[in-house]
Order: structure tokens, then C-alpha cells, then sequence
């Protein structure tokens, strides 16, 4: 059983080409689509939404030329297996690199990810012509009472609520020394 990397991903591009794109990931409906061997997918990349749901609320009565939408994805271990290396490469047939998916739709992608139970983040940018990737170690919280825990590094510390005690925010620092 794989540890999950929760991220947001925000894709833009001309309407029709952002649309084609998401259906890339698994839906709530699709979970069978990995017996597909004609339909090209993101590799363990899972919106939890019905598929027609995302659509309307996404794409529904869009006059624009440019279209932007941001939406939340778990990849299975990290969104780099999914996306970049792993999965892809060991399902050829029917699985798509993100940087063969913005080619083929011309769309500028970035994604956020953290996956707690490994304490690390990856911020993914990619358009037609390039992909950049980094990962970092999640950042350490402490509380006044001992108790410690990974947070995201953008976590704002009045919004942290202690496992231990159950202090919000006050007495509660970060330690970027693990």
C-alpha cells in the first residue's frame, strides 16, 4: 500500500486543450481505467471527483481563450513517480509523462505536493518545453509541551494545532533542524 503525496495543481492554456489534459488523471468513475490499453493516463494520479463533475464545474460556459483552473490531486508515493519517472516508463502503453502530456495540449502545469508520512514536498513546473522539479524535506514543528510533527513549510503556525496537547498556534515554533 503506497504512502500518498496530496497536491494542488493548477494547469493553464486554451480551454478545450486544459480539458483534454485533466482527463489524463483518474476519476471516481475510472478507477477501472488501468485496464484500459488504448486510453493514455496519468499513472496513479487520482481526482476524487466523478469526472462529470469536475467538467461541469470546471468547464461549463467558458467564452475565453485562456483558461486557468486549480484543482487537488493524490499521487500514489509522489507526483515524480506518477508523472515523471516510474510508472511511465514501466507502463509505456498506457501510461503519459507529464512532459509528453504538455506537449501534446500546450499547457502550462504546477503542482504542489506533500506527503507527511515520508516528510518531504515536490513542487513540479512544466510547460511544452521544460520540466522542473524540486523536493525538500517537510519542516519540523515543535510544540512548548514536546511534542513534534511535519507540517508543509508554508503552514502558517496560528493554524497548527499540536497532536500532543492540542494548543493552537501560541508555543509552537518551527525547527528546521530535524
Amino acid at each position: 500500500m503506497p504512502n500518498w503525496a496530496s497536491g494542488w495543481i493548477k494547469v493553464s492554456g486554451k480551454p478545450e486543450n486544459v480539458k483534454n489534459f485533466c482527463k489524463l488523471f483518474i476519476f471516481e468513475d475510472e478507477v477501472d481505467r488501468a485496464d484500459s490499453k488504448t486510453k493514455k493516463y496519468f499513472a496513479r494520479s487520482f481526482i476524487h471527483q466523478e469526472s462529470k463533475d469536475f467538467e461541469k464545474e470546471n468547464f461549463e460556459d467558458i467564452t475565453e481563450t485562456e483558461w486557468d483552473i486549480e484543482f487537488s490531486v493524490d499521487f500514489a508515493w509522489s507526483g515524480y513517480s506518477c508523472l515523471i519517472e516510474g510508472y511511465p516508463q514501466q507502463y509505456k502503453r498506457t501510461c503519459i509523462t507529464l512532459k509528453s502530456a504538455c506537449k501534446k495540449y500546450n499547457v502550462k502545469v504546477k503542482i504542489t505536493t506533500e506527503e507527511p508520512g515520508m516528510g518531504f514536498e515536490e513542487e513540479i513546473i512544466a510547460d511544452k518545453n521544460d520540466i522542473k522539479y524540486s523536493s525538500n524535506k517537510m519542516p519540523l514543528f515543535e510544540c512548548v509541551c514536546g511534542g513534534k510533527q511535519l507540517c508543509s513549510s508554508d503552514s502558517d503556525l496560528n493554524d497548527i494545532t499540536c497532536y500532543e496537547c492540542g494548543k493552537n498556534g501560541e508555543g509552537i515554533i518551527k525547527n528546521e533542524n530535524k
